[in-house]
């Protein structure tokens, strides 16, 4: 009589565990080296829809914990004094509210199905609730390997297919195997088509410089850094390089001493007009800062503000002094011109996002600057989700994208 009992319980967990499984498979395989596969998951909602209210959730609760566990280790490096326990805390958090969202599909697919065709209410709902998960904010602030990132690197068919798959799926299973075949095999080959034709060349002579110099946290090591990397900059001027980009905040604080430090840069572009350099720095900003790349330029030079900064680390609005500027609605695009190129830049973790990129889309830019600093996640694989996410979307807008990561 006991094990009776404990049969329909044990029967209910599988029931709810199948749709976490696929959930986490999806994001298992397709972060960082086969994004193609990530749509999966969006035309896998509406099938396990049909399993209960709860499948929806636990399929995307599993993907993005299978997609996002990189913070553990990041987090306990750059918190080192909270150790694992808030890496585990900020892995497991994030991924619940980016699922959050998906509690109401029952709901809301239930209620536009009695106004519209099934598959129309299966893509709208499906869409609207992604959107809001990992687009727009405030949950687009931290919503990251959004599954949309894989329709997005094979274009506008790509995101078509997509649609087409989920509308299938709101039919049945049967449906939903054909459309997830016919959309992902589509998808991988555009995919696997514009790598083998390597997307956008790199404008010529433009450099994306990489270094190692690890963390930088005092004012002595910033300086050190600025010096060693103004003779390196020097060198390519030198060289005839066109542009020279730096990663992310290795100049550190663009303060008079800093600026002092890269006045030679200043001077040569003075006289060489047709040479630009990003220099990735801080600068001052209220109490706090704001993450920025200086572009020296005409003997000029112009401050290159970001929209969202990393949350916690770097954005703390619970302590204005230090923290970064948040502006994610931001009506200044992040854009700028070089001679007649139009580049369009997203600073580090800005290129895990959909917001800031939607955004830079609006306004055609030819080249994507993508700086980074990644030294606090060497030994997961954030470092390669940013940069599988920012060819995606040099990929959708057909342009180059030119990378500069420190380690």
């Amino acid at each position: 009589p006991a094990s009776v009992g404990l049969y329909p319980n044990m029967k209910q967990a599988i029931h709810l565990l199948i749709p976490f499984l696929i959930g986490a498979a999806i994001g298992w395989l397709a972060w960082p080296h086969a994004i193609w596969l990530a749509p999966a998951a969006l035309v896998a909602i509406p099938v396990v829809a049909f399993r209960g209210w709860a499948g929806p959730f636990l399929l995307m609760l599993g993907y993005h914990l299978a997609t996002t566990w990189g913070l553990i280790h990041g987090t306990a490096v750059f918190f080192p004094s909270a150790g694992l326990y808030l890496g585990l805390a900020f892995w497991a958090g994030s991924s619940l509210i980016f699922a959050l969202p998906y509690l109401f599909y029952i709901p809301l697919f239930r209620k536009t199905r009695s106004v519209i065709g099934v598959p129309y209410a299966g893509v709208l709902t499906t869409v609207f609730l992604s959107a809001i998960s990992t687009i727009l904010p405030p949950l687009g602030i931290i919503g990251w390997t959004s599954p949309w990132l894989g329709a997005i690197s094979a274009g506008w068919t790509g995101v078509l297919l997509v649609m087409l798959g989920i509308a299938y799926g709101a039919l049945g299973r049967g449906e939903a195997a054909a459309g997830l075949a016919i959309g992902l095999t589509t998808t991988a080959t555009l995919w696997a088509a514009s790598l083998a034709l390597g997307g956008a060349h790199d404008p010529v002579e433009w450099v994306g410089v990489d270094t190692n110099l690890g963390h930088l946290d005092s004012p002595l090591s910033y300086i050190e850094a600025s010096m060693r990397l103004e003779r390196r900059t020097m060198a390519l001027l030198h060289q005839g390089v066109h542009v020279v980009l730096l990663p992310e905040t290795v100049a550190g604080p663009w303060l008079a001493g800093t600026e002092a430090i890269w006045k030679p840069v200043v001077r040569w572009t003075a006289s060489h007009k047709g040479q630009t350099v990003f220099v990735g720095t801080f600068v001052p900003h209220g109490r706090g800062y704001i993450d920025a790349l200086v572009q020296i330029h005409n003997g000029q030079t112009q401050v290159l503000p970001d929209h969202i900064p990393v949350p916690f680390s770097m954005w703390h609005p619970w302590k204005p002094e230090g923290s970064f500027r948040m502006a994610p609605f931001s009506r200044k695009p992040e854009m700028t011109s070089v001679g007649n190129v139009r580049a369009g830049y997203l600073i580090c973790y800005e290129q895990l996002l959909m917001w800031p990129a939607l955004n830079l889309a609006f306004h055609r830019p030819q080249v994507l600057l993508a700086p980074a600093n990644d030294w606090w996640a060497r030994g997961t694989d954030i470092p390669a989700i940013q940069r599988a996410s920012a060819k995606a979307w040099g990929a959708f807008l057909g342009m180059p994208v030119l990378f500069a990561v420190n380690r």
